[in-house]
């Protein structure tokens, strides 16, 4: 059993502080508030009221911190790390552990159930004149693959990266046998490369982003979308990627189209990447989850 990601102390802190100050977005999208939090040992759930601008943070980027402060500054916390905004509270699997945390009258269908993974803590406790503090990355975020790394997990994660390294070597393949003659060849390849890339991470991308929220209005699993089910990415930001993916690919296409053999080359990348599989598959998952909740 893996240990906790936060130390008895800091969740302790936080089961008898109360509301806590979240903040989430950036930019135009930035907001904060106070929200009330049900502190476990495996998890943070905060509970955000529905259709608030900390959930339009959320949907924007999974960043979020959260920081309580002590009345008679006996302590101040800071946390810092990624948050999913999942769905109500009362749709939650841990409903019945969560509903107790909740202000007397609070509406579990109006809050959504947001879970928080620290990978950053800063604890500062004051005892008269003793002034301590800890500060340093959590077990998840010593483990956290970077934005780079979370990108790449998303795009490429999973059956992507058996259909990218196909893509790849078929188009390696096919320029090997068209010769050392061919005009401009390692630029063709790279473009071909890019290409792979741009197609496989655009339809993972776009698929995960819509798979997440059909999954938030009860439509459709959350596994679908491993990389933002598990917070690396949010949902807008990885539709926005899918389609910079997506636009890659074509404006690499239309390139190598004006090469010799570049018809071939752009089918060859479309076909050896399973492409239409994959769209066909993602395309089955969101009728099969659109005909659950019609059922539903």
């Amino acid at each position: 059993m893996p240990p906790p990601n936060l130390p008895d102390e800091i969740v302790r802190i936080l089961s008898f502080h109360g509301p806590v100050e979240l903040w989430t977005g950036r930019g135009e999208s930035a907001a904060t508030a106070r929200v009330e939090l049900a502190p476990f040992d495996d998890e943070l759930i905060l509970a955000v009221p529905r259709g608030s601008r900390l959930e339009e943070g959320l949907l924007r980027t999974p960043r979020a911190m959260i920081t309580a402060k002590a009345e008679d500054q006996h302590y101040s916390l800071r946390l810092v790390g990624r948050a999913v905004a999942g769905r109500s509270v009362s749709a939650h699997p841990r409903r019945a552990a969560i509903t107790p945390w909740l202000s007397e009258g609070a509406r579990p269908d109006r809050l959504l159930a947001v879970p928080f993974v620290a990978e950053e803590v800063e604890l500062v406790k004051v005892e008269g004149a003793v002034r301590d503090r800890y500060a340093g990355p959590t077990p998840a975020g010593r483990r956290a693959p970077g934005r780079v790394g979370a990108w790449a997990l998303a795009a490429l994660g999973g059956a992507g990266k058996w259909a990218a390294l196909a893509g790849a070597a078929a188009t390696f393949v096919w320029f090997g046998y068209l010769g050392a003659d061919y005009p401009l060849r390692p630029l063709a390849l790279l473009l071909a490369w890019v290409g792979v890339v741009g197609l496989v991470g655009g339809i993972r991308l776009l698929g995960q982003a819509a798979a997440f929220l059909r999954w938030r209005t009860g439509r459709g699993s959350v596994d679908k979308a491993p990389a933002l089910r598990d917070g690396w990415l949010a949902p807008r930001e990885a539709r926005r990627g899918g389609l910079v993916a997506l636009a890659a690919w074509l404006l690499a296409s239309l390139v190598l189209s004006s090469f010799p053999q570049g018809g071939v080359t752009v089918l060859i990348v479309v076909l050896a990447t399973g492409a239409p599989v994959l769209a066909a598959s993602w395309a089955l998952h969101a009728w099969v989850a659109a005909r659950q909740g019609e059922d539903g």
